[in-house]
């Protein structure tokens, strides 16, 4: 579902990866590619391979024999480009063959050429700038400043330590704090000028602590601490001291490249090197005043007495080339969080509990926010927010309703497979003390007798507010269907919704509102009612 919405948003290219789905490779599979998401989706992009992918259906998966039957099956499964060199070594002998008609190779050229075209590559020779290009086109930094601040998620901010006040004295600790590099993360251009110091030092990319000390009003004292994993440099005992002398601690921990990477994975989610003896240390002067904050892309396990004992908990990902100033906004009230986890932070005792090499989500304790069992240290879609939210379900229209309410047991609602959808409404209001935005969250849960596929949850919608100002509302609508509630079944091969009762959640901020839903036989109705 979620890459059939992306492709119904108009997304100009997808990647076919390395695995096989349903038995078949998904880069040869003209059922997925082809029927499923050119004609069925109505996707009309381009469509490009993982880097190496049909090398793997001849050497792993076996579905091909050679490159010239790879190239035959790709094409026919409308696959435009090869990242390797499948294509290289066996296309054109496919196409002289036969196996590979003019049609389809002019069908990829005009799916290639429009997406060229939209990129300016026929637009003349142009000089290699690429600063000059994001400052020529401007937008961009407005989008890379709008895609942090929307990255960083509250996870905890005990007595509203946060936001921070700019005559507070606040110090830096941390091996991201004087940071550039890694908040690109990997797979990035260059991003400052085309002079080679300049680009290798991403000397155009602020730093956390320069972005901070154009706010406060004191001199930012900082020291790293430690670094990311490297046990060499160890300034624990500094950073002790200045802890002691602050009003409040940035504590910048967490991953970068040489941890996490394509071809590197971890084995364990707890901070690397020397960081939690760092991060025990900063607690024991100055946990109350402590802000962590998280810079990484996997998981990461604080460990509960990390948890109780800090004053605030922010998880930033890889912001990007806004990061810090970004960072510093949220730090200091000028953005009020809006964030949301995109996986579930675990334990550290995860690793432990499922092999690494099981795949299966559902074996164990289970994989994902769908299938886990055990209690989190965050859930998968928890955000906080410097305001407080309240919510409300608001009159509902369907296909047949005999009543609308918000209040308990007042509303029942039909759905039939083949009839227009639910729409249920979400009354979301700013209660302060700050403006801001709000994204609510609609899940559904199986209860008790509920067949699903032992799904323990799914999200199945999320729309945000607009920018509210203390006391106003704002509606959102949801549009609930049958759809909504299929999965696909492994004993029939098809999409089935399991029969029996759910509970539907709207959730924002640390507010949660439910009613509940029965489904009945997969094919509808779904009776749906406020509790």
């Amino acid at each position: 579902r979620p890459f059939q919405e992306c492709v119904q948003a108009k997304a100009a290219g997808v990647l076919c990866s390395y695995n096989a789905l349903n038995g078949r490779p998904t880069c040869i599979s003209e059922d997925l590619l082809n029927q499923t998401l050119r004609q069925s989706w109505g996707f009309d992009g381009y469509l490009v391979t993982d880097c190496g992918a049909l090398q793997d259906t001849i050497s792993g998966h076996k579905a091909a024999k050679d490159h010239e039957e790879a190239s035959a099956m790709a094409k026919a499964a409308t696959v435009d480009v090869n990242c390797g060199g499948t294509f290289q070594k066996g296309l054109l002998q496919a196409y002289q063959n036969g196996l590979v008609s003019n049609s389809v190779i002019n069908s990829s050229f005009r799916r290639l050429a429009k997406i060229q075209f939209r990129l300016g590559l026929f637009d003349g020779v142009k000089k290699y700038e690429p600063q000059q290009d994001i400052e020529l086109v401007g937008s961009h930094g407005t989008l890379a400043m709008e895609a942090a601040l929307q990255g960083i998620v509250l996870l905890k901010n005990r007595n509203k330590i946060l936001p921070l006040n700019i005559d507070q004295k606040v110090v830096m600790i941390g091996p991201h704090i004087f940071g550039r590099e890694v908040f690109l993360s990997n797979y990035h251009g260059d991003v400052c000028t085309s002079n080679s110091t300049e680009q290798k030092s991403f000397a155009c990319i602020e730093s956390p602590v320069e972005a901070l000390s154009k706010i406060s009003k004191h001199a930012i004292e900082a020291t790293m601490g430690c670094k990311v994993a490297d046990t060499d440099l160890n300034e624990i005992d500094f950073a002790v001291a200045l802890a002691k002398t602050s009003d409040a601690v940035v504590l910048m921990l967490g991953l970068d490249h040489t941890q996490e990477d394509e071809g590197r994975d971890r084995i364990e989610t707890v901070l690397p090197g020397l960081q939690r003896q760092l991060l025990r240390s900063i607690l024991d002067v100055a946990a109350e005043k402590t802000i962590i904050v998280l810079v990484h892309g996997g998981a990461i396990s604080l460990g509960g007495d990390a948890i109780n004992r800090s004053g605030a908990i922010l998880s930033t990902s890889y912001g990007g080339q806004r990061a810090s100033s970004a960072l510093a906004k949220v730090l200091f009230g000028l953005y009020n969080p809006t964030g949301k986890l995109s996986s579930t932070m675990y334990p550290s005792s995860f690793v432990d509990e499922i092999p690494l090499t099981e795949m299966g989500l559902a074996v164990g304790v289970g994989r994902t926010h769908m299938f886990y069992k055990g209690t989190p240290e965050f859930s998968f879609g928890y955000g906080l927010s410097y305001s407080s939210w309240s919510l409300s379900w608001t009159a509902t229209v369907g296909s047949s309703s005999t009543s609308s309410s918000k209040n308990k047991g007042d509303s029942m609602i039909t759905i039939e497979k083949f009839h227009p959808p639910v729409t249920l409404g979400v009354n979301v209001t700013n209660l302060g003390p700050m403006k801001g935005s709000q994204t609510v969250l609609l899940f559904w849960r199986p209860q008790d007798g509920t067949n699903n596929n032992r799904i323990r949850q799914k999200l199945f919608g999320f729309q945000g507010t607009s920018t509210l100002k203390v006391g106003e509302s704002e509606i959102l609508t949801f549009q609930v269907e049958h759809k909504d509630f299929l999965t696909w079944d492994t004993t029939t091969g098809n999409m089935k919704a399991g029969t029996g009762t759910y509970q539907i959640e709207a959730q924002a901020a640390n507010t949660v509102i439910s009613m509940s839903a029965y489904v009945s036989n997969g094919e509808g109705p779904i009776n749906i009612k406020v509790d």
